[in-house]
């Protein structure tokens, strides 16, 4: 399908998320997105239509099937009217996002190329990373992720391990694919999604979530996601279309 044809029929996200350990999952219409990088693996499956993936360097890819778009990779989502699918947002933390993100570099094209997106298994079929985090890059993350108001500065949680921000960077580069500010953004993001499944208003669940205030959460929510807070929160079904309330929903995931 035609470039320009895709931009004239932009649909919407709709369905429901699931919030759980290490991962956060949409199922439903999928929509079109904005350019975003994610600090996180996306495991995209296309049940039904179509969506053109496009890299940061011009390069486009259509599927009807599966992609895997590794953290940190900018790129763009164009959906098909009617499109319907899967997409996992997995934490380059855990075994899978570590395994798939392992896969990607290993592969024959550039990790930040559209070409290389489109030939991997979904998460739940890959197989465990066996090399061992480094023991202060693991302590910082269990200390970034039990820590009230989000995650701190590098220099915060490199002293809190005993290693200097520097070293403790390069961990987070090398082992996880990532820089450092943008997993305490993802970290951040997930803990405010978790307030809004909760109930919080998107100010309340911003600011127990670490950021400053709610336009910081909406420029990282679009930075990441390449969508408002307002269109994530309608997407995942939580949002009151008549009073523009947030609404909580029983169990991990709320349905339109």
């Amino acid at each position: 399908m035609a470039r320009h044809d895709m931009y004239g029929m932009r649909g919407r996200w709709s369905g429901a998320v699931t919030v759980e350990p290490g991962r956060l999952t949409f199922s439903g219409a999928i929509g079109s997105s904005a350019p975003h990088a994610h600090a996180c693996v996306q495991v995209l499956e296309v049940t039904a239509g179509e969506v053109v993936l496009s890299d940061a360097y011009g390069g486009e890819v259509t599927t009807r099937g599966r992609a895997v778009i590794p953290a940190g990779v900018r790129h763009e989502v164009r959906a098909s009217p009617g499109a319907r699918g899967v997409s996992a947002y997995v934490d380059p933390a855990a075994p899978a996002g570590r395994a798939l993100a392992a896969q990607l570099a290993a592969g024959d094209c550039a990790a930040d190329r559209v070409a290389g997106w489109v030939a991997f298994a979904a998460p739940g079929e890959q197989r465990d990373v066996e090399a061992p985090l480094h023991p202060r890059l693991d302590r910082a993350l269990r200390l970034g992720v039990q820590r009230a108001g989000g995650p701190p500065e590098l220099s915060e949680l490199a002293a809190a391990v005993g290693i200097s921000p520097s070293r403790l960077g390069h961990l987070f580069a090398d082992q996880l694919g990532i820089a450092y500010p943008a997993w305490r953004r993802w970290m951040c993001l997930r803990r405010a999604v978790e307030a809004v499944r909760a109930g919080a208003t998107l100010t309340d669940a911003a600011h127990d979530a670490g950021f400053a205030d709610s336009s910081h959460l909406s420029r990282t929510c679009r930075a990441m996601f390449g969508l408002t807070p307002t269109e994530a929160v309608r997407a995942a079904g939580w949002r009151n279309g008549s009073s523009g309330s947030v609404q909580a929903n029983g169990g991990g995931a709320g349905r339109l």
